[in-house]
């Protein structure tokens, strides 16, 4: 009887499962094999144009093979845009948030400035300036808040704020961090389009393959010994005519 403790430890294997792209696995093998046929019209152009498979068509499928390629190449892009325009989005957010926080502060000091001399008509007052404000609770919140502080920052002289070119970097990040809402939208938007595309170019190029396929079934018969090579590189089959 063996030494449980001696017994070799089994480690389960790694998953290999793929992460999701932007086609599946069924896509996928419809897309190499539009090439296939692709790459057989090309070499049999001359023949198929009998059959109305034009130069034009080819072209047309060559360039819809391309842009079914260039896609599934493409496939883990959105995941990228996503969490780039939402990264894009917390440093704007971010950025602006300390620019607010430095007006507040810059704020706070001009007011204990003028109010050293205990004269109350010398004061600065800071309401105005959301002190004790939770500046950034949401993203309507922080865009609101931002800008309240910066009209008031327009109209104030504040320490560090003197000059219309500081005033304008707050103003930019404020331009910034506003515009990173379309940046995230349109993102959405193409997650949420994305798979008509993918399933419109998967049916054109499926559709494109078959009619060529058929053109060469008519071509070049199974009944025909002879054909077997070139029905080979059509993908037919090589004892009966192509279904549908």
């Amino acid at each position: 009887m063996s030494d449980p403790a001696s017994s070799p430890t089994v480690t389960p294997p790694a998953s290999t499962s793929a992460p999701r792209g932007y086609f599946n696995q069924s896509q996928l093998e419809d897309l190499d094999q539009a090439e296939t046929i692709l790459a057989a019209a090309l070499s049999n152009a001359a023949a198929l144009d009998e059959q109305d498979i034009t130069a034009i068509y080819l072209e047309g499928f060559s360039a819809h093979v391309t842009e079914t390629r260039t896609r599934a190449s493409e496939s883990g892009q959105g995941k990228v845009d996503a969490k780039a325009a939402t990264e894009l989005a917390g440093a704007a957010a971010t950025a602006l948030f300390t620019a607010l926080q430095q007006i507040q502060s810059s704020a706070k000091q001009k007011h204990k400035m003028l109010a050293e001399d205990g004269d109350p008509s010398t004061n600065f007052a800071t309401e105005g300036y959301l002190i004790g404000t939770r500046l950034n609770g949401s993203r309507a919140n922080l865009l609101q808040n931002a800008d309240t502080l910066v009209l008031r920052l327009q109209a104030d002289s504040l320490p560090g704020f003197k000059t219309p070119v500081k005033i304008a970097v707050v103003t930019a990040l404020l331009a910034s961090y506003r515009g990173s809402e379309g940046e995230q939208q349109d993102t959405i938007r193409d997650k949420e389009v994305s798979p008509l595309d993918r399933d419109q170019l998967i049916h054109v190029l499926n559709t494109r393959r078959s009619s060529i396929q058929h053109a060469a079934d008519a071509l070049w018969p199974w009944s025909s010994e002879a054909n077997r090579p070139i029905r080979k590189t059509f993908a037919l089959p090589l004892n009966r005519a192509m279904g549908m």
